[in-house]
């Protein structure tokens, strides 16, 4: 998929909010896509869409130096994405570390990095809400993952979440949590995701001028 086709998928994403692709994806008949409830926004831009770039982490081998090279593998998943990634990352179930920071955002954000998901932790919120780049994590650690979690891959399918996620995902976060939808369902959910959008702002009009939601519903059934 180009860059030009990537951005238009994300500017008509970015019109629509999460609930509205779970939906959609009932409709179309796709398995789970909604993340846990544990992945929640840490920052206070609470938005972003983008096409997944993933990593996994595992835990280091105990009593072992730690490898530097470990680190710039890991550096890889910002220093090269490309423009409309976000980046998606199982950490492995470490809670005891800290996986994404205020550098990987900086690095991100020049690449076109739409935002991180992170199965795990995070930190340096404060610094990373200046930049205005969105992150939703199980929670923040002040720790580094120094020594700690080493890089089992990059650019390979993961679980975050809950749910499978292969590079090249639609990937979308809002308030109410994070949905993947697989690429070649992302034109379907869309369309079914839009059409939920125009029934809700019907049902608000609709509402809005006292009229009874029981005929409503008769006429055209809640989403």
């Amino acid at each position: 998929m180009v860059t030009g086709e990537r951005t238009k998928i994300i500017e008509r994403t970015l019109k629509l909010y999460v609930a509205a692709l779970s939906d959609a994806a009932d409709e179309v008949g796709i398995g789970r896509v909604c993340m846990d409830r544990g992945i929640v926004p840490l920052s206070e831009n609470k938005r972003m869409a983008g096409f997944a770039r993933t990593g996994k982490l595992v835990r280091s081998p105990s009593q072992r130096p730690y490898d530097e090279g470990q680190l710039d593998t890991f550096m890889s998943l910002a220093t090269e994405a490309q423009i409309d990634d976000l980046v998606v990352i199982d950490s492995g179930g470490a809670d005891d570390c800290s996986v994404w920071g205020q550098i990987l955002t900086k690095i991100g954000i020049s690449k076109g990095l739409r935002g991180a998901i992170v199965d795990g932790t995070s930190r340096d919120i404060a610094e990373i809400d200046e930049m205005g780049f969105a992150v939703f994590a199980r929670g923040l650690h002040p720790g580094t993952m120094r020594g700690r979690l080493d890089m089992e891959s990059v650019g390979e399918q993961i679980v975050c979440g809950g749910v499978t996620v292969h590079p090249g995902d639609l990937v979308f976060g809002d308030a109410d949590g994070v949905v993947v939808i697989p690429q070649d369902k992302i034109h379907d959910v869309l369309l079914h995701a839009e059409e939920v959008v125009n029934t809700d702002d019907w049902w608000a009009k609709k509402l809005d001028d006292g009229e009874d939601p029981h005929d409503l519903h008769k006429e055209k059934p809640i989403p």
